[in-house]
């Protein structure tokens, strides 16, 4: 693998959070930020994730007489004292 260097500065809060975590996962800490920005640059925004299922709900109330379980059991399981 070809690499390159990248000098970048940051607030001691941050190095001594790198540090201790590269530690603890015995890793370098140049190891450590590679997968955080290899763990960032592979993920999908929202909306890729969510794409198949924009309006897959519907949003508009239903006839009350008109029961469905599946919307029932949601209700049931996610329901929150106000």
């Amino acid at each position: 693998m070809h690499t390159s260097t990248l000098t970048i500065r940051l607030p001691q809060t941050q190095r001594t959070a790198l540090k201790e975590t590269a530690e603890r996962l015995k890793k370098s800490e140049s190891e450590l930020v590679r997968d955080l920005l290899e763990r960032e640059f592979g993920r999908h925004p929202f909306g890729t994730l969510a794409d198949g299922f924009a309006g897959c709900l519907a949003s508009t109330p239903e006839d009350p007489a008109t029961s469905d379980p599946f919307r029932d059991a949601i209700k049931r399981n996610n329901w929150r004292p106000q």
